[in-house]
Order: structure tokens, then sequence, then C-alpha cells
């Protein structure tokens, strides 16, 4: 620490702050305390917050907040999607990707000749959606199944096993059974998504090439929200041509509320540090009274009034620089366990977070300055003559 000495020894006003710090400790602690109450109060309610608001945002975001979901509206004349909408809406939504589903029901064949409904999408490719847990799924994907885990983990499926499809057809009048038999290629890893299918199957095996709904598949919600402003632009500015669906709109919302509830409890934590500010003030006036020999002193000697108050804005700015690092550090530790048990991990700051943790030591020292601008007035204004009488 010689080095740190050396330098603040070239500014007097450093040294005889930190001299007058040492010479009341006691005050000087009880101050500073105050000041690291007032910081970790507004860092660890601002950093959590953002910690327990990002990991809510991920979640929404895993169930299908970069995705936007396409259906035909209601004043569109065919009830599905052919080739030619597929391409006008691949114009529309530009870099985005863009999955084209039919959806179907069917009858699954279960033990002892039970049959179960299921719903089955017929699909180009799953591997855009969703993630592969176990088994592949071939580039030549035209006979075999991929199936998801909650309907694998139902009936103790696994790669290579078989399941029979029952589809009823009307034939002349008469509806007549088909059955098919599938190998299983691939189970899918689980998903909290919305409207989770138990089958899936190549888009060759459907009747025909109609499309129930697409899929626009994004990078971030903000590019969600684009697309979904795009579609509906083009397609809906008279008719419902388009039933247009995404989750943005529950991000801003979920924002709001956190940001709005974040606000109020850091302004709460905030109070703490005008008790500080009053702190410092207290120990400051009581400061300058027992010091008013030696300020005559120093204005005696050729101190401005402007010295004497660098001096005293020094001492406040230390003793909340003191508490304010402090606090930062008791802040951290807080805000690394959030990131734990919110984020799964204690170092994923975000900008948000760490925004919080710097105004909060901004606001400490500042309110160290202010509270100290009165004590350091009040002694710079007093006449060297009265102040070396007493």
């Amino acid at each position: 620490m010689s080095w740190l000495y050396r330098l603040t020894g070239r500014v007097p006003s450093v040294v005889i702050a930190r001299r007058n710090i040492t010479r009341a400790k006691t005050r000087s602690a009880l101050a500073a305390a105050a000041i690291l109450i007032g910081v970790v109060a507004i860092g660890t309610i601002g950093a959590g917050g953002a910690a327990f608001k990002q990991s809510q945002l991920n979640s929404i975001q895993e169930q299908g907040a970069t995705n936007v979901f396409v259906a035909p509206g209601f004043d569109k004349p065919e009830r599905y999607f052919d080739r030619e909408d597929l391409l006008a809406i691949e114009e529309t939504v530009g870099p985005a990707g863009v999955v084209a589903t039919q959806s179907a029901s069917r009858e699954v064949v279960g033990r002892a000749g039970r049959r179960e409904s299921v719903s089955v999408t017929f699909i180009e490719d799953v591997r855009p959606l969703y993630t592969v847990q176990q088994g592949a799924i071939p580039e030549n994907w035209r006979r075999s199944a991929v199936v998801s885990a909650e309907f694998a983990a139902e009936r103790g499926l696994s790669p290579d096993d078989r399941i029979t499809l029952v589809r009823e057809e009307q034939t002349g009048g008469e509806t007549v059974e088909r059955k098919r038999t599938y190998r299983v290629t691939a189970v899918l890893a689980e998903t909290q998504g919305f409207g989770v299918t138990g089958v899936y199957l190549p888009i060759e095996q459907a009747e025909d090439r109609r499309y129930s709904q697409v899929r626009v598949t994004t990078r971030s919600a903000d590019e969600a929200e684009a697309a979904a402003t795009a579609l509906r632009e083009r397609f809906n500015d008279r008719k419902d041509i388009l039933l247009v669906f995404e989750l943005t709109s529950l991000l801003r919302l979920l924002r709001t509320i956190i940001d709005g509830i974040n606000v109020f409890l850091a302004g709460l934590g905030s109070l703490s540090l005008l008790v500080a500010g009053v702190a410092i003030m207290n120990t400051m006036l009581m400061a300058v009274l027992k010091r008013r020999e030696e300020i005559g002193v120093l204005r005696a000697v050729g101190y401005t009034q402007r010295d004497v108050v660098r001096i005293l804005l020094m001492e406040s700015a230390m003793l909340g620089a003191i508490g304010a690092v402090l606090g930062l550090g008791l802040s951290l530790l807080v805000v690394l366990a959030a990131n734990a048990v919110f984020l799964g991990d204690p170092l994923a700051f975000t900008a948000e977070s760490a925004g919080y943790l710097v105004a909060a030591v901004g606001f400490g020292i500042a309110t160290s300055l202010v509270a100290g601008a009165y004590p350091a007035w009040r002694a710079a204004r007093e006449r060297p003559v009265e102040a070396l009488r007493g």
C-alpha cells in the first residue's frame, strides 16, 4: 500500500481528508455503513430483478416466442395453404425460415389391440423446429416416423420400434380403415412449447400437399414481431386472410410489469441512501464543529474557501466510496447467487444487471457528496479569526 500513500500524498486535500477519517474511525465507519446498506439494497434488487426477468423471457422464448404461427384466416376462401401461398409468405418474411405443416388425427394401435387417438403432423423436416434426443433422422426421410418425448415415454418407444397408425377413408359410401406401420427413427427432446404433437410423418405421407399451418422461425423476439407485422400489413389490409399469432406481445407485457416492480423496489431501496445522506451530513457537521480551530489555522496560513470546501467534499466522497465499494462487493455475491438460481450460471450478467450495480455505486457516492456540501459550505464561510477563537 506504500504506492497508494505516495500517490495520494501528492494531493494535500486527499491526505487531510484521509487523516480526518482515520481520526474518527467509529463515526466514519457508521457513515460508510449507511452508504453500504443503500448500495446493497439498490444493487441486489435491481440486478436480481434483472436476472429474474431474463429467466422468464428465456422461458417464454423456449416456448416459441421466436416463432410466428400462421393459419388460414376467416376471409380466406380455401381453408388451407398451397404452394403459391407459401411462396408469398416466404417473400414477405425475407430471411426468416418458413416451415409448413399439415395436421391430422390418427388412431395408434397399442398393446392388446387397444386404440388411442393421437395428433399427427406432416412436415418436410423436423430438425429446424425440434432437437433430436435419440436416434437420427435420415436425409431421405420418406417412410419412417419421428415421435415426441412424451409420446415415446407413455408407450415405452425407442428408435427402431414400430408403431401402427389407422386412418379412416370414405370409399363408395363406406368407411374403410387403412393401417400403416412406421419405423420410429428418432425421439425428440422434451419441449415446453405449445401444441406438442405426438407423431411426425413426412409430408409425402399426407393425402395432398395442402398445409394447415405455417411456422415462421426467427432468431429473436424482435425479428418475430417484425415478421408478424409484415404479414399483417400485406395480407390483412382489408380482410383477415391470415391468422397471425406470436408471443411478442406477452414478452412486452412481462418486461413492462417486471421493470415497473424493479423500479418501485429500487426506489424503496434508495430511501436507505437518503438515511445514509443524513448520517454523512451529521458526521461532517460534527467534524466541522470539532475542527473549527484547525480550519481557522488552514485559512490563516493561506487556504482559500475553495480549498476548505475541496477538503471536506473529498472526505465525504471517500466515505461514500468506501461504503459503495464494500456494498458493491456484497451486491455481487447476492447477484451471483441470483444468477445461479434464475439463469443457471453465476456469471450470466446482463447489461441491465450491470447497469443497476454501476448506478447503485454512483448514487451512493453522489449521495455522499450532496450530504457533505452543506457542512463544507458552512465551514468555508466561517471567518478565520472566529474559528481560531473556537
